[in-house]
């Protein structure tokens, strides 16, 4: 058989150590390891021992998903490696190996899985699923005391998502207009508006992106003086009224996700 890998890295604002010991906490594992954007997770039992094993389960649209596996490899602060497989998925174990190396300012994160040749063209998706679990863990991930402008960083993951996430939407809008035939007066009008709305998500993907960017680009920037005077009730109102968006946004993408993972699932279906 033959086994090839693939490879994810991830930046942490968090300590070599932190990150190494929260991958073993079965509090801060049920919040990332095998989590996904709709599901919840309803067992999460580890023994961080090598020779000990782990169960995994995420409960995805009503089902249970489990994750079984087996360290094999642990070495603090730099190294776990350990062997899992997911029933539902199929019978084959996979190694999974976690290096981590300090940085001047938190750790990098490097994570490699083998991945059968049968199971080539699932490469992308469990690429893709990685490095969405590197991603959460990072935001779960924090030293008790950050800079500034580690925190700033910390929050740049969900506008460089939604940069993705609009520039998706911008290539549908483009792409759909080559379905419409412009000889049919409502399908210019139709083509006016997506061409307008791909220009407009496009612009506002490129200038989210860039501001994720260089939000992420500060980790390093060094804690200024502060005048704790000018903290007030404006400054709780603004960062209430985050809080607040992100649990209306939180429940309107749960709600669409999951809509689109149906019609994008009927679209696979049909195409082959």
């Amino acid at each position: 058989m033959t086994v090839s890998g693939i490879k994810v890295t991830h930046r942490f604002s968090a300590s070599a150590e932190r990150v190494y010991d929260a991958f073993l906490d079965p509090e801060k594992v049920r919040q990332f390891l095998f989590a996904t954007p709709t599901g919840r997770n309803v067992r999460c039992e580890l023994e961080p021992r090598v020779g000990g094993a782990f169960t995994i389960v995420d409960r995805r649209d009503g089902e249970d998903v489990e994750h079984l596996g087996t360290y094999l490899e642990l070495e603090r602060p730099k190294r776990i490696v350990f062997r899992f497989r997911a029933p539902k998925y199929g019978p084959d174990f996979s190694t999974v190996t976690i290096e981590i190396t300090p940085l001047h300012h938190g750790c990098q994160l490097t994570l490699s899985q083998e991945l059968g040749g049968e199971h080539e063209h699932l490469r992308r998706r469990v690429t893709a699923g990685w490095e969405c679990i590197l991603e959460l863990a990072a935001a779960c991930i924090v030293d008790e005391a950050p800079t500034c402008g580690v925190g700033v960083a910390q929050h740049a993951a969900i506008p460089g998502a939604l940069g993705v996430m609009f520039e998706g939407l911008a290539e549908t809008f483009a792409l759909h207009r080559k379905m419409l035939a412009l000889d049919d007066e409502n399908a210019r009008k139709e083509d006016e508006v997506y061409a307008q709305l791909a220009a407009s998500w496009s612009e506002i993907a490129r200038r989210v992106r860039d501001a994720s960017a260089l939000m992420l680009a500060q980790r390093e920037l060094p804690m200024g003086k502060h005048d704790e005077s000018a903290w007030g009730a404006d400054n709780v109102e603004a960062f209430a009224k985050l809080v607040r968006a992100q649990g209306r946004a939180l429940a309107l993408l749960r709600v669409a996700q999951e809509q689109d993972e149906r019609m994008l699932r009927s679209m696979q279906s049909a195409e082959g």
